[in-house]
């Protein structure tokens, strides 16, 4: 199956397997990785460039630039996940990668709305976001991350398998769901079924 990677960052330090994706997307500083990665093919970098002052003749070499507008009411990331569906890649083809450590947080709920939106799946230095769509049942690997919690969006009922403190057929609405906050999966891997879409995120301290 043909993936799209969008990273927003350098991911030198990541464990990503390049063969896996087809088709690049770099936004911001994520960009100027893309464009010196030699392993990559099929580069495109949306942004407003607004911290790569200068720099879009250097990837007008190796790739398709698309500029934004630096005055805008939609973020870069979402452009780049539009422009990855446009593309013809689905929800589950397209990954992204961001840096978690912002300065400003509120790009960090953004991240994760883009989640819950466009149910793709979401890396960061530390954390791993999930979806699972409606009646679906899902295989979660462990990993490298200690903590998993269950994001709910509305009345939703949930059954799963080798967590900590397994759930079965339980149903929560926004307003009871605390107890889905900071659990651990047990072995190697855990089976998460819910009857709408949530997202799960996996963490470290």
């Amino acid at each position: 199956m043909k993936k799209c990677l969008i990273t927003t960052k350098n991911l030198k330090k990541e464990r990503i397997n390049y063969l896996n994706y087809d088709f690049f997307i770099g936004v911001e500083k994520g960009a100027k990785f893309i464009s010196k990665n030699k392993k990559i093919k099929n580069k495109y970098y949306i942004s407003d460039f607004d911290s790569l002052k200068n720099y879009e003749d250097k990837l007008q070499k190796t790739g398709k630039i698309i500029i934004l507008e630096k005055e805008k009411d939609f973020s870069d990331v979402e452009e780049a996940i539009k422009y990855a569906i446009l593309n013809g890649y689905k929800n589950n083809q397209i990954e992204l990668f961001v840096n978690e450590n912002l300065g400003r947080k509120d790009h960090l709920f953004n991240i994760f709305n883009l989640a819950r939106k466009y149910e793709i799946l979401v890396y960061g230095n530390k954390f791993k976001i999930t979806p699972i769509k409606k009646n679906q049942e899902k295989i979660i690997k462990k990993d490298r991350y200690k903590y998993l919690s269950i994001f709910i969006f509305e009345k939703t009922i949930i059954t799963t398998s080798n967590l900590k403190w397994d759930l079965k057929n339980r149903e929560f609405n926004p307003n009871s769901s605390t107890n889905l906050i900071s659990n651990e999966i047990t072995k190697d891997q855990a089976k998460i079924k819910s009857s709408n879409l949530i997202l799960i995120v996996q963490a470290n301290d």
